[in-house]
């Protein structure tokens, strides 16, 4: 009898599956040069973009925190976090427009009544 529990008490849960993983973006953000950004590719300066406006508004955190922070933009209430995005829209202004998931529908039905 003792065997029993023992063999039951061994056995392992069973695992779950992991759910669909989520995209996380950093709680800092590095700032870069001009001439860093036009290096990059468009699509990179997009995410960069999505991290900068991922940024709270106001930092949060204490005074010794913020010290050990200098070079990262963590909050959008900094000079820093104003010119990072400063710089990167003035970087993809320069770039070529590529249309969004509604502008591509609307253009493919366009393209599409105009074979009828």
């Amino acid at each position: 009898m003792a065997e029993e529990v023992k063999s039951k008490t061994l056995v392992e849960p069973k695992t779950q599956l992991a759910s669909k993983p989520t995209v996380q973006f950093k709680l800092s953000v590095e700032p870069k040069t001009i001439a860093e950004l036009e290096a990059m590719h468009t699509g990179t300066l997009m995410n960069r973009r999505k991290a900068l406006l991922a940024c709270p508004d106001t930092s949060v955190l204490p005074d010794l925190e913020k010290v050990l922070a200098i070079g990262e933009i963590r909050s959008k209430d900094t000079a820093v976090w104003r010119q990072a995005y400063q710089d990167l829209k003035s970087v993809l202004d320069q770039r070529e427009h590529l249309p969004s998931k509604k502008e591509r529908k609307s253009m493919r039905q366009q393209r599409a009544r105009r074979r009828f």
